[in-house]
């Protein structure tokens, strides 16, 4: 057996069944192998799409997502989507083929080198040590944090395979159930001391099954509960429920917040948007529980610390809790009810966005998935355009690069080809990632594409007219978004008002039979980056 049979071998025994990517003489026989095998390739149109895919394939699904390329520029082509996928801690394989060592060859690159810069982490493989090379891969990238990228070398990947590559992987990390009670005590110690505290969640606690013990604590403390935007929905229908935490809560919701003396949080990594730029972070007792001990004091000092699984964690505090005879009212006084907004009022020949996104929440199927690319646009899309459950949204602003999301959500659709995904971008992230439309009319996948089209770059426009500078040097001109995407073979429209849209979604069916996109042309001197 050659070694790329091995890999291949090894990918299929790991339950992967789809690949992501552009074929090169660096990926030729593993993906022609893989193919062969059963497996299914995707080709796409830009190698950086392929990682974008596979990122979308493995935050919706928690399963491995893999892309394959070739060198030199191949691989270069990934390394803006490789970041993204890297701070996301996406669990990604981006497989390659190294030119041989010592040539002249055009496409040499150092790769070891470019990859540790994306924060990814990389193996290379020898012909002596193949086997158990492969598996260490497959072991990393399953435990992660992050993606890994494995280099075949063209002068290796041909070469006899010695020995076999470990099908079954044993289970590693922290055992979640064994705590420090030391770190624990401490935790609850803060939490029986407070006297309005709130329960927050992130996609930690999503991740851990950990809503019912959540609730169960909040129940024992009377606290409100909140999340994170990666945990979004978690607690919906709860009466206890105030939604997303942070730069994204309601006015009225962040007073709530604000005044609380404790803030609980599990599996959520307390940044500045859920701080709400810093404002929860002060004045109150910090408590933070996460099976990552690295995730302690990334963004903000906490008082008190417990590593271990978000369920597991909320169970022990409510068993101490209740020994200690501890019962305490609810100190708020219900959820607030969301501030009164005045109606929008939109330019003539275009539609207010939150209006169009809000139609758009009402008329779409509730079990969609929803990605966002970024830009101006996207607290406008956050607050409007909800998931049912918090592992179907992603959004691409872990390295704030625009033009990610509509390659993610093909790889988010590739994976659910039986539910809608919606992919929201501005109208310079969505040019930018148009071309793999063509990817998703191959595919005939279920992917609605809504650009929010200002005719600008948002959020430098927006810097501009805070400047007081003029704002034409942000505006641009594109071809039509519809022109454009019927030429790829999807079904597309321009809105211009909310009766178009109406209609366009009415007549939408729940699970498209290929690709659609929508383009909702927006006053730019009305959008605002909030």
């Amino acid at each position: 057996m050659r070694i790329y049979e091995g890999l291949v071998r090894a990918l299929r025994s790991a339950g992967a069944d789809t690949v992501f990517g552009l074929m090169g003489d660096g990926n030729l026989d593993h993906v022609v192998t893989f193919s062969a095998a059963g497996g299914r390739f995707v080709p796409v149109l830009h190698e950086g799409g392929a990682v974008s895919m596979a990122d979308g394939w493995s935050r919706t699904t928690g399963t491995i997502g893999v892309a394959s390329v070739t060198h030199g520029p191949g691989f270069t082509n990934t390394l803006t989507a490789l970041t993204e996928a890297a701070r996301a801690h996406s669990r990604v394989l981006l497989l390659t083929g190294d030119t041989p060592e010592g040539s002249e060859h055009l496409q040499r690159f150092d790769l070891r080198s470019a990859t540790e810069l994306t924060g990814a982490r990389y193996v290379r493989v020898t012909e002596e040590g193949a086997a158990d090379q492969i598996a260490g891969a497959l072991d990393q990238v399953r435990t992660g944090p992050g993606p890994v990228v494995l280099d075949v070398p063209l002068a290796v990947g041909g070469r006899e395979l010695r020995g076999s590559v470990a099908s079954a992987l044993p289970d590693r990390g922290i055992d979640g159930t064994v705590l420090d009670e030391d770190a624990l005590d401490a935790a609850v110690g803060a939490l029986a001391s407070s006297r309005r505290p709130v329960v927050l969640a992130g996609r930690g606690a999503v991740l851990s099954e950990a809503r019912g013990s959540l609730l169960d604590l909040a129940a024992r403390i009377g606290a409100p509960v909140a999340t994170s935007l990666l945990a979004r929905e978690y607690f919906a229908g709860d009466v206890r429920d105030l939604g997303i935490a942070g730069t994204l809560s309601d006015p009225s919701t962040l007073d709530l917040l604000l005044r609380s003396d404790c803030i609980v949080s599990f599996g959520a990594s307390l940044n500045r948007f859920t701080m709400a730029e810093g404002a929860l972070a002060s004045g109150r007792g910090i408590v933070q529980v996460d099976l990552d001990k690295d995730a302690f004091g990334r963004h903000v000092r906490p008082d008190a610390v417990v590593q271990g699984d978000a369920a597991g964690v909320a169970r022990a505090m409510v068993e101490l809790l209740a020994e200690a005879g501890i019962q305490r009212e609810d100190w708020h006084a219900g959820v607030p009810a969301p501030s009164a907004a005045a109606p929008p009022v939109a330019a003539r020949g275009t539609v207010d966005a939150g209006a169009a996104l809000d139609l758009l929440n009402r008329l779409l199927p509730a079990e969609r998935l929803v990605v966002t690319d970024t830009g101006r646009f996207v607290y406008t899309a956050w607050r409007r355009l909800g998931v049912a459950h918090p592992s179907s949204f992603v959004h691409t602003l872990n390295f704030a690069s625009i033009g990610l999301g509509v390659a993610t959500g093909i790889g988010a659709s590739a994976a659910h080809p039986d539910r809608l995904t919606v992919v929201v971008a501005g109208d310079g992230g969505g040019m930018m990632g148009l071309g793999e439309l063509t990817t998703a009319v191959r595919e005939r996948l279920p992917l609605l594409i809504v650009i929010v089209d200002d005719g600008s770059y948002g959020m430098e426009h927006h810097a501009l007219r805070q400047a007081g500078l003029d704002t034409d040097y942000a505006r641009t001109s594109w071809p039509s978004f519809a022109d454009v995407a019927r030429g790829y073979g999807a079904e597309a429209h321009t809105i211009t008002d909310l009766d178009q849209l109406r209609d366009v979604l009415e007549h939408l069916p729940a699970v498209p039979a290929g690709p659609v996109l929508i383009d909702l042309v927006v006053d730019p001197e009305a959008m605002v980056a909030e």
